[in-house]
């Protein structure tokens, strides 16, 4: 029954985007991950100017069995008005084991397995569509995610960035409040390490969230700006009007607005 009430409540969040129509093509395949022992279903957006040439950039959003068709509305209509670069979408299924792949560490409501999913992303699902796609194979990959999967972007983020494949992180909605706030762990443990972080971020959180959310939020902010990371380019906005559900889409749009604006 939880389940099912996470379902429909990530169903309304992600049916109020723009009434943009997606101009390219769709398609799905599912990949086995020798990591989980199990299957993910990946949903594919190719734009209509999809180059034969391998220079489109890639995009992965978590929660595709949710949002990949708001996602990709978005993207089709950035590509073309010329907002984004030829771009391929992916979104990444098996929401019903989010709260394992999207957590870092064993706590209450999160088993912890977001290091084994970054590997499966590393590892398995990049090769995969570099193999199969006309994908820019450098480390200018984007990573995309709202609530949990906002945890898992930052989290990503902080990881070494000589072996990381993304350079260009949204996210919304994060779940600061996991585990007492360990994702500002993780971020200290990175900070601690380097004085560079060449990486686009864009954070964005709902005006109506509640108050921990929106405390961690500008802590979050604040931490970062503080840092002096060289080479890093940050965004942060409240998303008006906006609880946890309803913040998305909106902060999506304006997160893809940044991270891939000159």
């Amino acid at each position: 029954m939880r389940y099912s009430l996470l379902l429909l409540f990530l169903f309304i969040s992600c049916s109020k985007a723009d009434d943009f129509e997606i101009i390219g093509t769709t398609e799905q395949f599912v990949l086995q991950s020798t990591i989980h022992k199990e299957d993910y279903v990946i949903y594919v957006y190719l734009p209509q100017n999809y180059s034969s040439e391998p220079i489109n950039q890639l995009v992965i959003g978590l929660d595709g069995d949710f949002q990949f068709n708001t996602i990709s509305e978005l993207i089709s209509n950035k590509v073309q008005n010329g907002s984004m670069p030829p771009s391929v979408f992916i979104g990444i299924g098996n929401g019903k084991e989010r709260n394992r792949d999207y957590t870092p560490t064993v706590y209450e409501k999160g088993s912890g397995g977001a290091d084994n999913f970054y590997l499966f992303l590393k590892e398995e699902l990049i090769p995969e569509l570099e193999a199969r796609y006309n994908i820019d194979k450098s480390n200018n990959k984007t990573l995309i995610g709202n609530s949990f999967g906002g945890l898992f972007t930052q989290y990503v983020m902080a990881k070494d960035r000589l072996s990381n494949p993304f350079d260009k992180f949204v996210a919304i909605g994060t779940s600061y409040w996991y585990d007492s706030g360990i994702i500002f762990e993780y971020e200290k443990k990175y900070a601690a390490t380097h004085t560079d972080l060449p990486v686009k971020f864009f954070n964005g959180m709902g005006t109506l969230e509640g108050g921990v959310s929106l405390g961690s939020f500008e802590q979050m902010n604040k931490i970062l700006d503080s840092r002096s990371f060289s080479n890093f380019k940050h965004k942060s906005e409240y998303i008006k009007k906006s609880g946890h559900s309803e913040a998305a889409n909106e902060g999506f749009k304006k997160g893809l607005d940044y991270v891939f604006s000159n």
